[in-house]
Parts: structure tokens; C-alpha cells; sequence
């Protein structure tokens, strides 16, 4: 099992994984969602330090470095910086062979990573809650380093067996088990192996104003120990992106600031406007979420991140009250043998945009990481070692 081999066969794919794949396989082995992606249980409110800090690492140093963390935006309006740091915990992992490292017009190439999602986790009277921000990190890795990471993944799976099976959630094993059992140790290990400065590729940011209901994104390079700002997509004049929400579950008032140019997406984000909508218009925005939900129909490095992080809710909000099925459209990603049900418990409230972590206490993603991980499981099963 090589990495190299791994990232040449993704090359001849096109950056990713067919988007089908072989049938449900017969190995009860088979990589599913929940082997390749992680969300980590909420711990107790006395077992905050069993989800990994920031400042926490293993040979590669801390995953986050404390000077570069304090030039990233104020993640939460009104709270203090020093003390989010010391808040911010990792919630979820996971593993991507072929994360896009160009952008169009170049042609695409795979970078392997290990990415973080941490999100400040507290205590409120007595119970253990997350506040609304985030902080995505990338750790870009050499073939054998990322040999050793799926040394380590295959492992894992081995020790889950057929538990990890079905939709993408909390991760079936660590709730069974707690952070601090076997599983959670083997996974800490594969984190900290991996992951710290010398890896940290990128750090993206999502940050949130004192009443929850607007949101800036902001992206990083990292090079040579430095945070370079990046463009934001399709918005290639800025550095910052931002959404609001001043709706509630049952009437969306929402909006890009800005939006994609062209791109009829926002047109789902307002209730008022979905209201007017003609079915051509709905076909088109519908299109528009479903693609952006697709990792073959687009990347980070082609869709601007708040229109990624709304595109789930929006378009099954719209589906929902047009009473429309778009099971069967043609940008809608397939991948034989997965579940791709979207089952966290945040649902459809408008003012969940985390992709792959929490709102409050209630799990919270979106389809395309759903989707990713389908790709990315069926990418990596081929490279399983066999006795």
C-alpha cells in the first residue's frame, strides 16, 4: 500500500474518486462514511480535555501554534481571544487523499491531508455546549506520512468492524466507547502523527457576531510559518465573505454578503423570494445547491465558502415547501452502496451552517461532506492491506 499509488490513480480520475463506485461489497471491512470521517462525541462536562486542544501535540508540535492563531479574525463578537484559544477543541477529523491544490484555469492536482475542525467547547450550566464559530485546519502530507495515516485508518477500521455502517454521525464507536477507549486513543494517535506546524497547509475560519446571526469567512495559506490571506472563490476581488440570517426554522431571511455573481443560489436563502419563484427559476437554484453539494461538479478552490456551508439547508428547505424530489436529478451525487441520508440533529434550522461539527449541542453538516466521504472511501478501499 503506497500513498503515491493512491494519489496517481485519483490523478487519472480527475482529482477524486468516480463518483460511483462498486456495489455494496461482501468484506464486512469496506470502508464506509464513518471510517474516513470523524465527528467526536460532546465529552462530559468533567472530560473537556479528552477532545484535543490546540495546544496540544505529539512530535510535529502543537496542531495550532498560539502566535498564529492570535492573527486569525475574533472568532466570537465580544468574547475574549485568549480565553477562546483555550476553548477551542478539535470535533471532528477527517482524511482526504486528493484535496484540490490548484485552481481553474490550471489543471487539478491532489494534495493529501488530515483536516481539523475545532470549535470553542464549554460548559453552560452544567452541560457541555459549543459557541458558533470554527476553526478548519489542513495538514498537507508527504506519501509517507500519509502511508502512515492509512497504516493507521485501516487499523482503526479493523477495530469497528461493521459498527461504523450507515449514515455519516456522531462516530458510532466513540460514542460507544468514550474518547479516552481504544478507538479514541488509536485515532489520537493518527492526529497527532500527523498533524502540527510543519503540516499546517491552511487554516480557514469561520467567525460569528455577538447575537448569532451574522457569519464572516476568511481563509489562509501557510507559508513558511506566515498566514498569507487567499481570495475567496468566484469572488476573486476579496478576502472576505459573510452571511446573515435573521429568519427563523419556519420563514428564511437570509442572504450572501456578497453572493456569486450568476450564480441563483441566494434565491433559496429568502423566504419572501422563494415564495415567487417559477418552477424554472426553483429548477435552477435547485441545480445550483445540488452541484455545490457534488465534489465532482465543484471544489473549495470553484465555490465560495458561505454559499458551501448554506447550499444543504437551502435547497431541502426549498424542496420541502415547493414539494419538490430531486432524487433523481442529474446533478445529484450518487455513490452505490452508501447511505447518503443527511441525519444530524440540527436538521434545517437556517442558522446551522457548520459543515462537520456542532450547533449548541446538536450534531450539524452538511451533504457535501457527506458526499466527500463517500468519494474518499471509495478512493482509499482499493489500497486496504490484504494478508
Amino acid at each position: 500500500m503506497r500513498a503515491s499509488s493512491v494519489l496517481v490513480s485519483l490523478l487519472v480520475a480527475g482529482c477524486g474518486a468516480p463518483a460511483t463506485g462498486p456495489g455494496p461489497s461482501m468484506d464486512p471491512q469496506r470502508l464506509e462514511l464513518n471510517d474516513v470521517s470523524f465527528l467526536l462525541p460532546l465529552p462530559a462536562p468533567n472530560r473537556l480535555d479528552s477532545l484535543l486542544g490546540l495546544s496540544v501535540g505529539g512530535d510535529l508540535g502543537p496542531l495550532l501554534p498560539r502566535p498564529l492563531y492570535e492573527r486569525l479574525p475574533l472568532l466570537v463578537e465580544g468574547q475574549d481571544e485568549a480565553a477562546l484559544f483555550d476553548e477551542l477543541r478539535v470535533v471532528s477529523v477527517r482524511v482526504d487523499p486528493c484535496f484540490p491544490g490548484s485552481a481553474p484555469p490550471n489543471p487539478p492536482s491532489c494534495v493529501r491531508q488530515v483536516r481539523l475542525v475545532a470549535q470553542p467547547v464549554v460548559v453552560d450550566q452544567g452541560v457541555v455546549t459549543t459557541r458558533d464559530a470554527t476553526v478548519h485546519l489542513f495538514y498537507s502530507l508527504e506519501p509517507a506520512r500519509f502511508d502512515g495515516v492509512l497504516r493507521r485508518l485501516f487499523e482503526l477500521d479493523e477495530l469497528a468492524g461493521t459498527l461504523t455502517n450507515g449514515p455519516l454521525d456522531v462516530h458510532p464507536v466513540l460514542r460507544r466507547q468514550g474518547l479516552d477507549g481504544p478507538y479514541g486513543a488509536r485515532l489520537r494517535t493518527l492526529v497527532l502523527e500527523a498533524c502540527g506546524p510543519a503540516t499546517l497547509s491552511r487554516v480557514a475560519v469561520m467567525s460569528v457576531d455577538a447575537q448569532g446571526a451574522a457569519w464572516q469567512f476568511t481563509a489562509f495559506d501557510v507559508r513558511a510559518g506566515e498566514l498569507v490571506d487567499d481570495v475567496i472563490p468566484r469572488l476573486p476581488m476579496l478576502k472576505v465573505q459573510a452571511f446573515q440570517e435573521f429568519g427563523s426554522d419556519s420563514f428564511r431571511n437570509g442572504a450572501l454578503v456578497p453572493a456569486a455573481f450568476g450564480d441563483p443560489l441566494d434565491l433559496l436563502l429568502s423566504e419572501r423570494e422563494m415564495r415567487l419563484l417559477d418552477r424554472r427559476s426553483l429548477d435552477r437554484a435547485l441545480t445550483s445547491a445540488l452541484r455545490i453539494e457534488h465534489p465532482e461538479r465543484s471544489s473549495p478552490k470553484t465555490v465560495d465558502c458561505a454559499s458551501c456551508h448554506v447550499a444543504s439547508r437551502a435547497r431541502r428547505n426549498a424542496e420541502a415547501f415547493h414539494r419538490v424530489d430531486t432524487a433523481g436529478h442529474v446533478d445529484r451525487f450518487q455513490a452505490a452502496g452508501f447511505d447518503l441520508s443527511r441525519v444530524d440533529e440540527a436538521k434545517d434550522d437556517p442558522r446551522a451552517l457548520r459543515a462537520f461539527g456542532y450547533f449548541g449541542r446538536a450534531s450539524a453538516f452538511s451533504q457535501r461532506t457527506i458526499n466527500e466521504s463517500a468519494q474518499v472511501a471509495l478512493a482509499l478501499e482499493p489500497f486496504r492491506p490484504r494478508p
